[in-house]
């Protein structure tokens, strides 16, 4: 039946039934800006918490791509945040210390449960060591897509540890 064909009552039923349509889809709109605004202002905040802290932070695709690194990991690497997606540890640090953090990852992989190590890496001044707490990350269906890091420097307390531990064997030599 052709818009002529109809009555002036269908028309109108039919002028209704479109507004209510139009004003439905007008707060569905509403609603997924305001969904968008919040996830926006989430991630924003989430990304404000990882990059004030003194830890490490990190993402790593199960092949060990980075999705995302924090700042304390831009700074002490001297690299950009934009500039590590994609990148494997192998094209960051030397070979041994690429290796080893690879192995762990896959470790965190195979046990599907977070882990702890103690790695070595690279700065300025020397090795650092640090205990990295190791995870899987699961996307919204529940299948593992990635392993996240935070890593504490703990340098300063095991160069405290060896100290103490040549004082305590200087002691005993001397008892």
């Amino acid at each position: 039946m052709t818009d002529e064909q109809k009555s002036p009552a269908e028309l109108l039923e039919e002028l209704e039934t479109l507004r209510t349509r139009v004003a439905e889809l007008d707060r569905a709109v509403r609603q997924l800006r305001i969904s968008e605004m919040e996830l926006a202002t989430n991630a924003y905040r989430l990304q404000s918490i990882l990059d004030n802290t003194t830890a490490v932070i990190y993402v790593k695709d199960l092949e060990g791509h980075y999705f995302t690194v924090n700042h304390q990991y831009e700074q002490l690497f001297d690299v950009k945040r934009e500039d590590m997606l994609g990148r494997t540890d192998f094209e960051i640090f030397p070979k041994d210390m690429a290796e080893a953090f690879r192995a762990n990852d896959l470790k965190v992989i195979e046990a599907d449960a977070p882990l702890e190590f103690e790695e070595v890496a690279p700065h300025d001044d020397g090795p650092h060591t640090y205990i990295s707490i190791k995870f899987p990350l699961r996307n919204s269906l529940g299948n593992l897509e990635a392993v996240g890091g935070i890593s504490t420097d703990i340098t300063e307390r095991k160069n405290i540890e060896e100290e103490l531990r040549v004082a305590l064997e200087r002691l005993k030599k001397h008892e």
